[in-house]
C-alpha cells in the first residue's frame, strides 16, 4: 500500500509497505479513537458505548480487538453464513458475535485455522462456533 507524505524540505514521496504497515496504521487510528473516547465526559462516553452495544468494561477488549474486522467475516463464511445478510436481518446477533470475538484471546490460532479452512478445527477454539452453527442450520 503506497503512502504519501510531505515534509517542508522535500517534495511528496511515496513509500511502499505491506500488510505490516497497514496494521500499524490501523493500530494507530484505533489508539487515537480510544483516546478520543476516553476524553469524553463519562455520560457522553456511556452514551456512545451504549449506541454501539458496548459497556465501559468492554474498553480493554475493544482496544486489543482489531482482529474482529478480519477474522469474524472469515469465520462466518467458513461456517456458511453471510455477514452482510446477518447484519441486515439480525443486527443484534451480529453485534453479539462481534463482542464475543472482540473478547477472544485466541486471534492468532483463529487466523491460522481459518486459513486452513477446516470448520471443525476452527469450531474447537471459537467461542462463537455454537452460535454460528445454529444460525447455519436455520
Amino acid at each position: 500500500m503506497p503512502i504519501s507524505f510531505h515534509t517542508s524540505a522535500a517534495p511528496a514521496r511515496t513509500i511502499a509497505c505491506g500488510s505490516w504497515c497497514a496494521g500499524l496504521l490501523a493500530r494507530w487510528r484505533s489508539r487515537r479513537q480510544m483516546q478520543a473516547l476516553a476524553a469524553l465526559e463519562p455520560l457522553d462516553r456511556r452514551a456512545v458505548l451504549q449506541d454501539a452495544g458496548l459497556t465501559e468494561g468492554d474498553l480493554p477488549a475493544l482496544a486489543r480487538g482489531g482482529h474482529v474486522q478480519s477474522l469474524l467475516p472469515a469465520a462466518l463464511a467458513l461456517h456458511g453464513l453471510d455477514g452482510t445478510t446477518l447484519e441486515a436481518e439480525q443486527g443484534n446477533v451480529m453485534r453479539d458475535l462481534a463482542r464475543v470475538c472482540m473478547h477472544c484471546r485466541k486471534a492468532r490460532a483463529c487466523a491460522l485455522l481459518l486459513a486452513g479452512g477446516n470448520r471443525e478445527d476452527h469450531g474447537s477454539i471459537c467461542p462463537n462456533a455454537p452460535t454460528m452453527d445454529s444460525l447455519d442450520q436455520h
